[in-house]
């Protein structure tokens, strides 16, 4: 892992009529992204934010799969950008407990903030503002937070709707020890491990809907408990002291304006990826029980010690009270998350449909950087059944995109977002109009040949995917 460190841009100066910025030179930070492939959208909304604020002046660029596959990559995360490994990087507010800052733990609490109704009202409050100053013990500055979504209690073979449920059973957790204590008093046994692990050998695991559906644990668990909202998982954005020095004070201030200015839009991400998420996996098969009231009940007594723990700091009971407040005034409950009502409507493009590639059939192909030596040759197969696309390579190896379709035009939602229009002519298909962000070989996979789709006479079988997947997510 080299060292990225804040450089400058050597294009020459522009003039800018405006009034802007377009003479100055782009300064780049690199930011660890240890949450897997995918950037979170509550990121991509910031940085974004803070090109237009710097008219185009200060450019980030991700680091993806930033100590990918790692147990607990967050408080390693941490240690790097403190070393200057990388100017700036996200983690989750639940990993400053493993280098000894609690700062954040009130807004952790267990199923306190379920909603995420309450925790833009704890946003908007300033309480994590107020909370972001305790990282500087762990040799970083923080820029600031931003809302993320909920996590539930995912099970592997049976519904953990309670303490009953948890008991014994071991839980695949993140890098929290608050979290460890959590589960320990709800009966279950924590187990740090990487979000990527196969959860079989698993009573469950404590995660998010959208990184259940990015690391495919449809495969491996069968449930998710939809209104058990343990505690949402904010994102901390911090940077090395020396890459903070090298930045000019405006500089900064656009960093953490631009923050502020993305809260919102960072709740609206977190409440949408449930909303995509929860269908995708009923879709997949997954169930999505509810706790009864009893239940609910149970597991916010058996969760009271940990509260007593957290009061007996001062900082931290007051914050305790003060969201304790603003989740009864809001008087909202705990979100829930639930499967859809089936469509009784069946995609025009259900069914089977291959295509075999050689090296002259990718002479088309834009030219994406994703093969370095042009896609796999031999048979690629696209499976539509029942809102899940099913594509194997010639390899063998399998990814599965909940699809929808809408006259002419197809949605994919799975590692990327991809639109595109379609065409049925008996029983050939075409794509064509791709419409995608940071979606890689995707768009040629489906239409970098002039070779069409063929439909094959033998609908595909119910759960027949076959092959190996490759997964990447958030955690």
């Amino acid at each position: 892992m080299g060292t990225l460190l804040v450089s400058a841009a050597c294009s020459a100066p522009s003039p800018d009529r405006a009034g802007g910025h377009a003479g100055a030179e782009a300064t780049v930070l690199a930011l660890a992204n240890p949450g897997g492939a995918v950037e979170p959208p509550q990121l991509v909304a910031w940085v974004k934010r803070v090109d237009q604020m710097s008219k185009g002046t200060i450019s980030i660029e991700f680091r993806n799969e930033w100590r990918e596959g790692e147990a607990r990559p967050e408080a390693a995360t941490l240690d790097d950008i403190r070393r200057g490994k990388a100017d700036m990087a996200w983690v989750g507010a639940r990993a400053f407990d493993r280098v000894g800052i609690t700062d954040f733990q009130a807004l952790l609490a267990p199923m306190l903030v379920d909603s995420y109704e309450l925790e833009a009202k704890v946003f908007e409050a300033g309480i994590p503002a107020e909370m972001l100053g305790g990282v500087r013990k762990a040799g970083v500055v923080g820029i600031g937070v931003l809302p993320g979504p909920l996590t539930r209690l995912v099970g592997t073979r049976e519904p953990l709707v309670n303490p009953d449920a948890l008991k014994g059973e071991k839980i695949v957790s993140q890098d929290s020890a608050l979290m460890d204590e959590s589960l320990r008093a709800l009966g279950a046994t924590p187990v740090t491990a990487p979000p990527s692990t196969d959860l079989g050998s698993y009573g469950g695991a404590q995660m998010q809907l959208g990184a259940v559906v990015g690391r495919h644990h449809d495969r491996d668990a069968k449930y998710v408990t939809g209104n058990v909202d343990l505690w949402p998982r904010p994102l901390v954005v911090v940077m090395g002291k020396a890459a903070s020095d090298r930045l000019s004070a405006q500089q900064r201030a656009v960093l953490t304006k631009a923050l502020e200015q993305t809260t919102t839009q960072a709740v609206d991400a977190a409440r949408a990826e449930d909303r995509e998420a929860a269908p995708t996996l009923c879709r997949l098969g997954m169930k999505l029980p509810t706790a009864s009231s009893a239940d609910l009940k149970a597991m916010k007594a058996a969760v009271e010690p940990v509260y007593t723990g957290l009061r007996e700091d001062k900082r931290t009971a007051d914050w305790l009270e003060r969201i304790q407040y603003l989740k009864e005034t809001t008087g909202a409950g705990p979100d829930t998350a639930s499967c859809p009502g089936k469509s009784t409507t069946a995609s025009p493009l259900e069914g089977t449909w291959t295509r075999t590639m050689t090296d002259g059939d990718w002479r088309h192909w834009p030219g994406d950087e994703t093969w370095t030596e042009g896609p796999p040759n031999g048979t690629w197969n696209l499976a539509f059944e029942n809102g899940v696309l099913t594509k194997t390579d010639p390899n063998g190896e399998t990814e599965r995109w909940p699809y929808q379709t809408f006259r002419d035009r197809i949605h994919l939602a799975g590692l990327v977002t991809l639109d595109a229009t379609f065409r049925l002519d008996g029983d050939q298909l075409t794509f064509d109009n791709f419409d995608c962000t940071d979606c890689g070989g995707y768009a040629v996979t489906f239409g970098g040949s002039k070779q069409p789709w063929v439909k094959k006479a033998v609908p595909p079988l119910n759960g027949s995917y076959g092959g190996a997947a490759a997964h990447r997510g958030q955690p």
